[in-house]
């Protein structure tokens, strides 16, 4: 193995001994951590599956809900759902069989569907970022550009851009051998070459976090500004109450932006650091809870501060 000084990241790799010696021996009962970790991943995945399907059937299926911003509410949401029905539930698998870490099949998928729905989870925050930027900053070329076939045209890339990185990252990236320290735990993960260690640092954290947050402060600055004056109108005008609506939307995703932001720094910022963590399958598991947390969130969220939501609920609970 390599100096750690010579390498710039420390890859996770889930081909441990059992796996290069052709068989798994391993048989370690759940612990109370792990068990912990079952029942909260269990419970997780029921309610994001439930909370995520009704944003998706409402906007789906009643018309006037098929608004560019819904649309990428609804494309996030899909993420969050297969985040609920596939990653959870594989997660607890994992969790009660350990062998399974090892499996040439099994882990390679789990990690491959999980950067794919990250990458496309962090994709739909940044175009949240991004329409609310255009909303509130240039809402007469907003009216005019952001349409919901320009939406649907973005979100199709976003989908295609998230298979593709990773499909090249995952047989690509990983296939140089040599370049750095290999951390092996009872975790799945794909081995990433230093290169494509880099260029997933700088495209897949940095570059997409910087580009949300100056958004969103350029957006703060515009929206204190247009809640000042609207509050200092007694009777509003057809336009400010168009404001008003914008505002209202913009600070709910601003909180859905937050809360991804908590979620996925100290996740990524744990990967990167990987190497000086002393517990790395223990700190990954739970971060890991954590990540998948913000999926079960997002719907809390628009429940508390979109009404179509309240009402969708109540008439899904009627049928």
């Amino acid at each position: 193995m390599e100096d750690s000084s010579k390498t710039f990241f420390a890859h996770a790799d889930y081909r441990c001994s059992a796996f290069l010696n052709g068989s798994c021996s391993e048989d370690v009962p759940l612990n109370g951590s792990d068990l912990s970790v079952f029942l909260f991943m269990l419970v997780m995945s029921v309610l994001t599956v439930c909370g995520n399907m009704v944003v998706i059937i409402s906007i789906v299926v009643f018309q006037q809900l098929r608004t560019p911003t819904n649309f990428i509410i609804l494309s996030l949401a899909v993420s969050d759902f297969l985040i609920g029905a596939i990653m959870m539930p594989l997660q607890c698998v994992l969790l009660v069989d350990t062998c399974l870490h090892h499996g040439k099949t099994l882990c390679p998928v789990y990690s491959f569907i999980s950067m794919i729905v990250g990458t496309v989870s962090l994709y739909n925050v940044v175009l949240i970022a991004a329409d609310r930027y255009f909303a509130l900053c240039n809402p007469f070329g907003y009216a005019a550009k952001m349409t919901v076939r320009t939406t649907s045209v973005c979100i199709s890339f976003g989908w295609c851009f998230s298979f593709c990185y990773n499909l090249i990252m995952m047989y690509v990236g990983s296939s140089e051998r040599g370049e750095g320290n290999v951390i092996c735990f009872r975790e799945c993960a794909i081995p990433v070459s230093n290169t494509w260690g880099l260029i997933d640092l700088i495209f897949i954290f940095i570059v997409p976090c910087l580009s949300i947050i100056l958004l969103y402060l350029r957006v703060l600055r515009v929206a204190l500004k247009h809640a000042k004056a609207i509050s200092n109108t007694v009777k509003l005008t057809a336009s400010q109450q168009r404001k008003k609506s914008e505002l209202k939307a913009t600070k709910t995703l601003g909180s859905v932006v937050l809360v991804y932001l908590m979620c996925w720094i100290p996740w990524y910022t744990c990967l990167v650091n990987i190497e000086s963590l002393p517990n790395p399958s223990v700190s990954i598991t739970y971060l890991m809870c954590l990540f998948f947390s913000n999926s079960c969130i997002n719907p809390v969220i628009y429940a508390i501060s979109f009404p179509w939501f309240r009402k969708s609920v109540r008439i899904f609970a009627l049928h």
